[in-house]
């Protein structure tokens, strides 16, 4: 199986374990192309995510700030951010969301004690977590259990 219908998995044992909370834990980010990846990351309200790739992508073509839009890119900018996109796709630290190896699931409607059964579920099942909280477009990665409002899982 996949991380998405691991994670949908694990979801379901929680819920059945819990049926009050059923549907308090969702999906959201899951699978993305990379042209979906180079949108977030040239998205001005993430300004501070992404650092390395955007200073690389910087110092390549020797421009002194990102273009607003993929649409605003020409043809070897655009094959540099899909080749090096590519490259981290899958993996974590990376772009695991590229190629569908990761799905966020918010967990932002559960309490703490909810959000470590769940937790625990998906640990048993293989299921790597990485505590994020996000606020409007601002992710926080690493965060404890008790802030997080999204689990990133992969495996």
């Amino acid at each position: 199986m996949g991380i998405k219908s691991d994670v949908q998995a694990a979801i379901a044992t929680f819920e059945k374990e819990n049926p009050k909370l059923k549907g308090k834990a969702y999906l959201t980010s899951g699978n993305r192309t990379w042209q979906d990846q180079l949108d977030i990351i040239l998205q001005p309200k993430r300004a501070k995510n992404y650092k390395n790739i955007k200073a690389r992508f910087l110092a390549k073509f020797k421009l002194k700030e990102l273009p607003k839009k993929r649409g605003d890119l020409d043809k070897d900018q655009l094959a540099w951010w899909k080749k090096a996109i590519l490259a981290q796709a899958g993996k974590s630290p990376g772009f695991p969301h590229v190629g569908g190896k990761a799905q966020d699931v918010s967990v932002k409607n559960l309490g703490n004690d909810d959000k470590k059964k769940l937790s625990a579920i998906m640990k048993k099942a293989g299921i790597k977590i990485l505590y994020e909280q996000v606020s409007g477009s601002t992710s926080n990665y690493g965060v404890p259990i008790t802030k997080a409002n999204v689990f990133h899982c992969y495996k």
